[in-house]
């Protein structure tokens, strides 16, 4: 390995003041323990989840493109086989797979400050991280997400563990420009090895500062809209949502501002300051 990583911190039963204040305002990733003690998603297993939702046709992503495949027989293959299997990823759990939805309530106190869910803000906008939006990732050992990079819209996340163990990499947003992102996707990086980093194509990578932490079944990671990645240390399956405060507000206009057409920042800016206020104002003013 290159440059020794930083250890992302680890707490049990914190108030959920102390995490706005110092997480979510100051921008530090933490591991909460205990937080998903309430989920029946905690009782998933390879075996429940085809007996729940087996019958289900799964569309999924690759890196050819959108696929289709029975649910059951892809956890069989991902599972039970060493044939080639792919990675479930962004798996949308309301729509691929109601029956399982249920499982992931209630909501862990650290996400009642979302100011997504003002009711002031569309259901449906922006698309890729509408409101209930919850994905779920499925992968077997040794599997890692395709890239580094850091979400769009400006948004931090929760990433819930809850089978198998994932081994999630980080880096600091304010360490981008040692992180090589691509000149087609600004959001994501160039690199793609992290335990034996190519320091002679990536030299200013030795910069970077680095935390790595493993999940293990019932914790729950804050991601402050920090760049990252994923390792599956033992076959695994996540459940992740998009979050956003003040920060990430202020992230989500500059997005658009920068990646929008002038009809829309014109109609879009005003109104997104306008909610951000109303979210100040009115915290707990959700849909």
């Amino acid at each position: 390995m290159g440059v020794e990583p930083n250890a992302v911190p680890v707490a049990r039963d914190i108030p959920a003041e102390t995490f706005l204040q110092r997480n979510v305002l100051e921008r530090q990733p933490i591991v909460l323990k205990g937080a998903l003690k309430e989920w029946k998603a905690l009782e998933w297993t390879p075996d429940y989840l085809k007996q729940v939702a087996g019958s289900q046709l799964l569309s999924y992503r690759t890196e050819e493109g959108v696929k289709q495949g029975n649910f059951g027989e892809l956890i069989d293959l991902l599972f039970h086989t060493d044939q080639p299997a792919p990675y479930l990823r962004n798996i949308d759990l309301d729509r691929a797979l109601p029956m399982l939805a249920r499982d992931i309530r209630p909501l862990p106190v650290y996400c009642s400050k979302n100011w997504r869910d003002h009711f002031l803000m569309p259901r449906g906008w922006p698309g890729e991280v509408r409101k209930d939006l919850y994905e779920v990732f499925i992968s077997r050992e040794n599997t890692s997400f395709p890239y580094l990079h850091i979400d769009y819209w400006g948004m931090s996340a929760f990433m819930a563990q809850l089978y198998g163990r994932k081994e999630v990499i980080l880096f600091p947003a304010e360490d981008a420009r040692y992180l090589y992102p691509t000149a087609k996707n600004p959001l994501m990086s160039s690199i793609r090895e992290f335990d034996n980093p190519d320091y002679e194509r990536f030299p200013d990578f030795r910069h970077a500062r680095q935390y790595r932490v493993v999940l293990e079944p019932g914790d729950l990671l804050f991601n402050p809209g920090w760049w990252h990645t994923t390792k599956t240390v033992a076959a695994s399956i996540t459940v992740i949502w998009a979050y956003w405060n003040r920060h990430e507000w202020d992230d989500l206009v500059n997005h658009v501002r920068r990646r929008m057409s002038v009809k829309y920042r014109l109609a879009l800016i005003p109104y997104l300051r306008f909610v951000g206020m109303c979210n100040r104002l009115w915290p707990r003013a959700v849909s």
